[in-house]
This record gives structure tokens, sequence and C-alpha cells, in this order.
């Protein structure tokens, strides 16, 4: 079988969900080739899968959309029919039997325009299933606390409308013009079997549909040396990861030198933008470009990043603190969760725009000396072992497959 993986490659998450899948589908004999356009493409290469390029949407439009709050200017009505035009151009020309689909939409609407079967990777937060929210009371109430549950639901349907009438406003019109039946909001991010990449009791549902179901995370597993600087980190030290990108780390690095000062290691994932060769690292921060995560999560004590489910679960996995810094809403959600569960704190990128860069150290050391985030870390850790999502993700494609 043949299987195009179209990720939306602007970030690493939505390329190395797929790659999880398409390892062990590669494994069973089958042919996988990737499509998108970012700069996290590339590392479907690294394991050895062909790429093609395809055209879609620049980063700074999703940044800049994302970071305002302005959501509906994230797809374009005819930015949208030029990327179905590509991608059923790219179809014609592969002739796949199957799509994988993470953070795309449109491709969505081009495979059933083809007549393809299609697979997509969704989080929770991101399906019309979810029981919690974007905007709860629950989050500082408590999921408990009365009428909570109720009020959930209400704006569950008040956020399941506006993001169907605002963000996919263009691509039901799109649909309707290919003559599509007609798919709401946050369906478009489905597909005929929809994966979900999370455990409920992190991101639990009301109720899911047939076709949709839980596979586990699908944490990317890269074959990348350990990291340089393992061999320099005394065990003896509280270690932190620290994964933000390398956007605005030279004014970070001189707060990190004052909590390194105080006995913790750090180790900071730079990832594709890199870091200014010429800048001042303190005694005791460790720089990196991509980190084996499995090689380092070991010997670590506290994860820092921005929110995202990817590492959100590598940390929790290996009973691991976090401390979350979102830049938008869908990063927060994870961070408020992580706050919600006891297993850390969340800030926003706006909280530490506003009170400065010393919060989020502060937030470090907070948890970094409070026992009781290490326990109940390592307490949720025991939630993970049962799943293994690259195998049941490509359990439920090949059945797809075969039910096609």
């Amino acid at each position: 079988m043949k299987l195009l993986a179209l990720p939306n490659a602007h970030a690493l998450a939505h390329v190395s969900r797929l790659l999880e899948i398409a390892k062990v589908l590669r494994a069973r004999g089958h042919e996988i080739v990737f499509a998108g356009h970012g700069k996290y493409l590339p590392v479907a290469g690294w394991d050895g899968f062909e790429t093609r390029e395809l055209v879609y949407m620049p980063v700074e439009q999703v940044v800049r959309a994302v970071r305002s709050g302005r959501l509906w200017e994230i797809y374009r009505e005819d930015q949208l029919e030029q990327f179905v035009r590509a991608e059923l151009a790219l179809y014609e020309a592969e002739r796949p039997d199957l799509l994988l689909l993470d953070n795309r939409p449109s491709a969505r609407a081009s495979a059933e325009k083809a007549g393809l079967a299609c697979a997509a990777v969704v989080n929770v937060h991101l399906t019309p299933y979810r029981r919690l929210p974007f905007f709860s009371p629950g989050n500082t109430l408590g999921e408990h606390f009365p009428g909570v549950a109720l009020a959930d639901r209400l704006e569950n349907a008040s956020e399941n409308f506006f993001y169907d009438r605002l963000v996919m406003g263009g691509l039901a019109r799109l649909r309707k013009r290919l003559g599509l039946p007609r798919r709401y909001g946050y369906e478009n991010e489905e597909g005929d079997i929809s994966l979900l990449a999370d455990i409920p009791e992190f991101s639990p549902v009301r109720v899911l549909p047939a076709h949709a179901r839980y596979v586990g995370p699908l944490t990317w597993r890269n074959t990348l040396p350990p990291p340089a600087c393992l061999d320099r980190l005394d065990p003896a030290k509280p270690t932190v990861y620290l994964s933000l990108g390398s956007e605005g780390l030279e004014d970070l690095l001189g707060h990190l030198g004052t909590l390194a000062a105080e006995g913790v290691q750090i180790v900071v994932a730079l990832g594709a933008a890199g870091a200014d060769p010429g800048m001042a690292v303190p005694p005791g921060v460790f720089l990196e470009r991509y980190v084996n995560t499995d090689a380092l999560l070991p010997h670590c004590t506290l994860v820092c990043c921005h929110g995202g489910n990817g590492t959100l679960y590598q940390a929790l996995a290996h009973g691991l603190p976090c401390v979350v810094v979102a830049t938008h809403q869908e990063q927060y959600y994870g961070g408020k969760r992580i706050r919600a569960l006891g297993l850390g704190e969340a800030l926003t990128l706006k909280q530490v725009k506003a009170r400065g860069l010393g919060v989020v150290v502060a937030a470090l050391r907070r948890v970094l000396t409070d026992p009781g985030y290490h326990e109940r870390a390592r307490a949720f850790a025991g939630h993970f072992a049962r799943w293994r999502g690259g195998e049941a993700g490509a359990d439920a494609v090949e059945a797809l497959a075969r039910d096609r």
C-alpha cells in the first residue's frame, strides 16, 4: 500500500506524529511519502522517507493570527482553493491508496474530491468531542465545582459555533463550490478515522463516535545522538530541560544564569532556528539544537516548554513536572491542564512580557523545590504504560485500508 503523509510542516509535532505511525507502517512493508511546506518537513527525510514540496500558508501568517487571536486570518479562502488544487495534482502524480493527515484541513476536502480515504491525527481539544472547553470556569474553580459541567457544555457549544463560522467559514464555502458535503468546524481536522494522540486522563471526552479513537501519545522517537552535554551533567544537581525555541533567548539567558548559579543545570533545545554563535552562555546552561529526549529526560528534574502536547507527554511519561509558557490559547489549554492536575505551573507569553522574564525563573524555582509536584508527576506517569501510539495508529490505518 502507498500512503501520502500530509502534515502542517510549520510545527515539528505535526510531522513527528505522522512519522511515528509511518515508521511502523514502513516496517510492515508499506510505502510512505511525506509532502508539505515548512521548516520541519526535512525531519521526515532524516528517517529515510521521501519528501515532496506542497504549497501551504506562510508560517508568519499563522503565528500572527494565533498570537493576536484573529484566528479567522489563518485559513483564507483563496489560499485554501490553491492548496486543494495543489493537493489534487499531487494525488494524480503519486497515486496513493490512502492519506495520513495532521493539521491540514484543506487535504480533507481534496481527499473527498479525489475519492481517497484518509486517517487524521488530532488532539482531543481540537475536536467537537472534548469535554473541557478552552475557557472553562473549572480551570480556576476545579472540574467538580457545582455547575461547572453545565457551563463547560455551553462554552463548548459556543466555541464550536464561532470556530465554524469565523475560522472555517472560507473552507465551508469552498467545499460547497466543490460539491462536497458540509463539515462543521473541527470536523475539517478529522478524517474517515480520527486518531486521538492523547490519553483520557489528560484530555477527556464526552463521548466518541465510531470513527474516532484514542491511540495514545505519538511522541517523537528520533535517532539523534545523545545530547553533547550529557557527559557534563552532574547527577547530584537538578536539571531543567527548556524547550522554548531561540526567540528571546538572549534576554532569557541572563535570568537562567541566576538559576544556574544556584546549582541548577539547564539544557536548552533551540529547534530549527538555532542561536547566535556569539551569544554569551552562562556556566551551567547548555545549548542544543534538536534533542533526543529519550536520552536526556531520564537525567532531568523538570521540563519547561510552550505547552504543546508532544513535549508535555514526553515529560509526563518520564514522571517530570512542567512549567508551561504558552504563546497562544491552544498551548495554554495544555498549561491549564498541567496546573489543574497539580503537575506544574502555567504562564502565558502576555504575562511574561508584562511582568518580565524573572517570572519564568520564579516558576521554575517553585516547582523544583516543591516535592508535591514531583510526587504527582511520578504517579501520573503510570497512565502511559498501556499506550503504544505508533502501533495503534498503524493498526487503525491498515484496518481503514481493508474496509475501503
